[in-house]
């Protein structure tokens, strides 16, 4: 993205994935959660690849009103997320959200999201399980 000559205000939970980005890829991430975005109207849009499926089901309905307050009217929000029921850690200790494809557009749409465009898909993750996942393109109402 900011190859592309975007401006990118990176962030992620993970120490180790800010280093990463920081070492490999240039970016200037920084160390936050999604409890910590509290922007408004202050991006044209939100990229949560992979990302919030390790946040409690629980806070995805706070986690996406932030992304939603975060974005400019019209926005772009791109989700993607391992598809499946209830919650697992892998080997590392990770927490693994799965959600059904009809409960992600749900939250989506109460958010204040319309959904643009899904992609539906399976391969082997970071985890080194194959999981199925979905992808959704929304714009923020307005």
């Amino acid at each position: 993205m900011q190859r592309a000559g975007l401006r990118v205000d990176a962030i992620d939970a993970s120490r180790e994935m800010v280093k990463m980005a920081r070492d490999t890829q240039g970016v200037n991430a920084r160390h936050a959660t999604f409890d910590d975005l509290d922007a408004v109207a202050a991006y044209d849009g939100v990229w949560a690849n992979f990302s919030l499926l390790h946040a409690a089901r629980e806070d995805l309905p706070r986690h996406l009103d932030a992304i939603a307050r975060s974005l400019r009217s019209g926005g772009t929000f791109h989700i993607g997320m391992k598809t499946g029921t209830g919650m697992s850690r892998d080997h590392l200790d990770r927490r693994y959200t799965f959600v059904e494809e009809a409960e992600l557009a749900t939250l989506l749409e109460g958010a204040g999201f319309d959904i643009l465009h899904r992609d539906r898909g399976h391969e082997v993750g970071l985890a080194g399980t194959d999981d199925w996942w979905i992808v959704m393109m929304a714009r923020k109402h307005g």
